[in-house]
């Protein structure tokens, strides 16, 4: 038994009455509905973490299926097992609790992966009826392709509203150019009435369509599903609130001030507008730490736990499957930590840089240049950056390898066989003080 089943039956009791048996014969399918409705509930609560969980565990199998000379074949039909039981309990979660079509045609591709190479790689057979099963092609999500999009097209709009910023500080620096403050001040005529709506009316999609995702999923409507319904409305609450709260966070603070600042801090009030904003930026700081914090304490969770497990076992194979599996989850930590802390260090300079515009200090015009210089380096910094950290991101992407053969896919490779970068025997040490070391042999 893998690791993550191990860890999974610990979290869920329940799960160990549904346990797979060594029958070639797979029913855990069937099985999990049977569960009841407690246990639905601590699942829907926990799903982040169990979303989080099976992405590391695709991680960890698409890396076996790269390198396939450093694991035998027995582990890694355990781990298809594992990846299975958790893609198939994912589904039943996201199909009748949490109703997201997008992910249950994702998990349903996924399976049809891991069943072929089970029903190839160890003669497991799957009843028809569950083998016949499409991945859905859910109909397009207005509101999903409203989030999905939100928050690409934002780079844009900043670039261009801190690109004129900076425009207007130089102005204010003094260029010696007459035709530049006059090309300015036309620029400012037009353009100052369209970015103060766009300052607030940018997020009033994505505002609108989390608020109507959380009254959908919140409320008990005539059209809910019955299995959704019985979770009860402050389960399904929070459910939806974990994964909402950070736009909601971020979209209803931009869009109140930005419509105090178009239509109330106008006139003899206008000088107090950048105070407002500078507020906001102030927000986005608590916002953007408390999601790092929310996120890396999830991840450090999930390997404290275990860690704890590598400690409770005397057995040298589970202990060395632990282990490799702590790689994978120290891998993730260190990649979260890199995300969110680009994204946190660009929120907290642009304060720095916007706090350089207040009126105290404005007397003194080139400080304000200075803040927008700032401000527009680090769009460009961040943006750069992004895309880098982007590119390291954990590939947890499940497809069946191409030349797959009966008892031919995990066989040692040759003498040309190149270590790969993560490997078991890259070994972290288990602690009983919770600290974890990473000790390359």
């Amino acid at each position: 038994m893998t690791p993550v089943i191990v860890h999974l039956q610990s979290s869920f009791p329940d799960l160990l009455q549904v346990a797979e048996s060594n029958s070639l014969q797979w029913s855990f399918d069937e099985r999990i509905k049977l569960l009841g409705l407690e246990f639905y509930k601590k699942v829907v609560l926990n799903h982040p973490l169990l979303n989080m969980e099976y992405s590391i565990l695709c991680h960890q199998i698409r890396h076996n299926f790269s390198y396939p000379g450093h694991i035998s074949q027995e582990q890694v039909i355990e781990q298809l097992k594992a990846a299975l039981m958790l893609a198939q309990l994912l589904e039943e979660v996201h199909l009748h609790y949490l109703v997201v079509p997008r992910e249950v045609s994702r998990l349903r591709r996924h399976q049809q992966v891991y069943k072929t190479l089970l029903e190839e790689q160890a003669g497991m057979k799957f009843s028809s009826e569950n083998s016949m099963i499409k991945p859905c092609q859910p109909e397009f999500s207005l509101t999903q392709y409203v989030r999905d999009n939100t928050a690409q097209i934002n780079w844009f709009r900043l670039l261009v509203t801190r690109t004129k910023r900076v425009l207007n500080f130089l102005d204010l620096v003094g260029t010696g150019s007459e035709a530049y403050r006059y090309c300015v001040g036309i620029m400012d005529y037009y353009t100052n009435p369209f970015f103060d709506y766009l300052a607030w009316s940018f997020f009033i999609p994505r505002l609108t369509a989390n608020l109507y995702l959380m009254t959908k999923h919140t409320i008990l409507w005539p059209d809910m599903g019955a299995k959704e319904k019985m979770l009860g409305w402050h389960v399904r609450f929070m459910a939806q609130l974990q994964r909402r709260w950070f736009e909601l966070g971020n979209d209803l603070v931009w869009v109140s001030v930005g419509l105090l600042n178009c239509f109330v801090l106008t006139g003899t009030l206008a000088p107090l507008a950048i105070y407002l904003t500078l507020f906001a930026f102030a927000f986005d700081i608590a916002n953007s730490s408390l999601r790092a914090y929310i996120e890396l304490n999830r991840l450090y969770k999930l390997q404290d736990e275990y860690k704890k497990m590598g400690l409770a076992t005397n057995d040298e194979e589970e202990i060395k499957a632990i282990k490799e599996h702590l790689n994978y989850i120290n891998h993730r930590i260190e990649f979260e930590k890199q995300r969110l802390g680009l994204h946190l260090a660009g929120t907290l300079a642009i304060f720095i840089g916007m706090s350089l515009a207040i009126p105290v200090l404005a007397v003194n015009p080139v400080l304000p240049f200075i803040g927008a210089l700032l401000i527009i380096i680090t769009w460009a910094l961040t943006f750069a950056l992004t895309r880098k950290v982007e590119l390291s991101r954990p590939n947890d992407t499940v497809e069946k390898p191409s030349g797959v053969v009966q008892f031919g896919l995990f066989s040692r490779k040759s003498d040309g066989y190149v270590k790969p970068v993560l490997t078991p025997e890259d070994s972290i040490e288990l602690s009983e003080n919770g600290d974890t070391s990473l000790s390359c042999g």
